[in-house]
């Protein structure tokens, strides 16, 4: 496993009953937290174990608060939430799907929810109002048991499809034969349906899954390459065109266990260590 940071977040972004953190790089120790926790992740799966527990692989993952485990991010990049237990939303999600087990893996793949330009928004541009627009829709549809579906399921299919492949295995032709349209209908039918045209979503997920790679440990370089950029200076030119900043600036302004505050009376949130 590549841990280039140990671990490497983004700021966590707290308010009163929620907060939210972007993870990677890291195998934890043995930890527990006050507050339910939403692992969702952003590229393929994390594993994780409780506490005497065998390790498991996930896509998502609800936690109990108070239970003691560990997360192993897998070479991927997860999105953290934690949530009040004794909040609305807490209470409904724990009867609906946690009920008296310690864990629950629900149906829920956040490309269900976002896409990929709203994803890396969240990450290299992480406006709090939106960002919680973000984690508001993820909590209401874990609540609710539902998945928001798109207006036409093979292009919900083909969102999901481009954000969870390597970059080097999309092409319009792989992609149009999996939903049986031409690639002329394809490309039409994403833009009518999402408002975006296809290269350019393709393109957005092509800079995700670099930043991820940094994320997990790869330098810019390697990100950029493994991505299927040219160079870094072609992934730095494309990230700026797309999200108005580069990779170094991303870097520069994630630090470790920076917390921004969104609200007067912000989650308490406290973590325990164990052997």
């Amino acid at each position: 496993m590549k841990h280039g940071k140990s671990p490497y977040t983004s700021a966590f972004y707290v308010w009163n009953g929620s907060s939210t953190v972007f993870f990677s790089s890291c195998l934890t120790p043995f930890h527990s937290h006050n507050t339910m926790q939403l692992v969702l992740d952003t590229q393929k799966n994390f594993r994780f174990r409780v506490k005497n527990g065998s390790w498991g692989t996930y896509k998502s993952l609800v936690i109990k608060e108070n239970v003691i485990h560990q997360l192993d991010t897998n070479n991927s990049v997860q999105l953290i939430i934690y949530l009040a237990a004794e909040s609305e939303i807490g209470r409904a999600i724990k009867s609906g799907g946690l009920l008296e087990n310690d864990i629950y893996s629900p149906a829920l793949n956040i490309f269900h929810l976002v896409n990929s330009n709203e994803l890396e928004q969240a990450l290299v541009n992480p406006e709090p109002s939106k960002l919680k627009d973000l984690i508001d829709k993820v909590l209401g549809s874990l609540s609710r048991e539902v998945s928001l579906a798109a207006s036409d399921n093979r292009i919900a299919f083909i969102e999901q499809a481009i954000s969870t492949m390597h970059p080097d295995e999309v092409s319009l032709k792989s992609l149009a034969d999996k939903v049986y349209l031409s690639e002329s209908r394809l490309r039409s039918l994403f833009k009518d349906v999402t408002g975006v045209p296809l290269h350019r979503y393709i393109l957005w997920n092509k800079i995700r899954f670099a930043t991820n790679q940094i994320m997990a440990g790869d330098s810019v370089n390697e990100a950029a390459i493994e991505a299927g950029f040219t160079d870094s200076s072609h992934f730095h030119k494309m990230m700026v065109k797309m999200f108005g900043k580069s990779p170094s600036g991303f870097l520069k302004n994630n630090k470790p266990r920076h917390f921004v505050l969104c609200d007067e009376d912000p989650l308490y949130f406290r973590t325990q260590y164990f052997h």
